[in-house]
């Protein structure tokens, strides 16, 4: 995988950044998602880390290429996450895999590279 310059991804915004990603690497679909407080509850760092380590092997499993991110509150009410950017997911497979680790939602964004909050609940 190809070094990646850090670059922020905001609902409802395109990302030029992530545009020249599908670009250069092929790619035209992408899913942010975690394993991290399943079903927005709050959850000790142990069992998120185990999470986030199965959610990296069913990945790697779909040999699926991803980036590592993390997913920030701007209103700083919700603590930070661990999170993967993965490419070449459908929106439909991204909505059985997050359902599988118990998430409330994630952000896919398709061709033109505008991300789409997308709630499960």
């Amino acid at each position: 995988m190809n070094a990646v310059e850090k670059f922020f991804l905001n609902v409802d915004r395109p990302s030029p950044e992530l545009a020249r990603w599908f670009q250069v690497n092929k790619e035209d679909q992408a899913a942010f998602i975690t394993a991290w407080n399943p079903s927005g509850k709050k959850t000790s760092d142990n069992i998120n880390h185990i999470a986030e380590q199965k959610l990296i092997v069913e990945i790697e499993s779909r040999d699926l290429s991803y980036l590592k991110g993390e997913s920030i509150d701007p209103s700083g009410l919700w603590p930070s996450e661990p999170s993967l950017l993965v490419f070449g997911i459908s929106i439909e497979s991204t909505k059985l895999l997050v359902k599988q680790f118990s998430q409330d939602g994630f952000i896919y964004i398709g061709s033109d590279t505008t991300p789409q909050l997308i709630l499960l609940r």
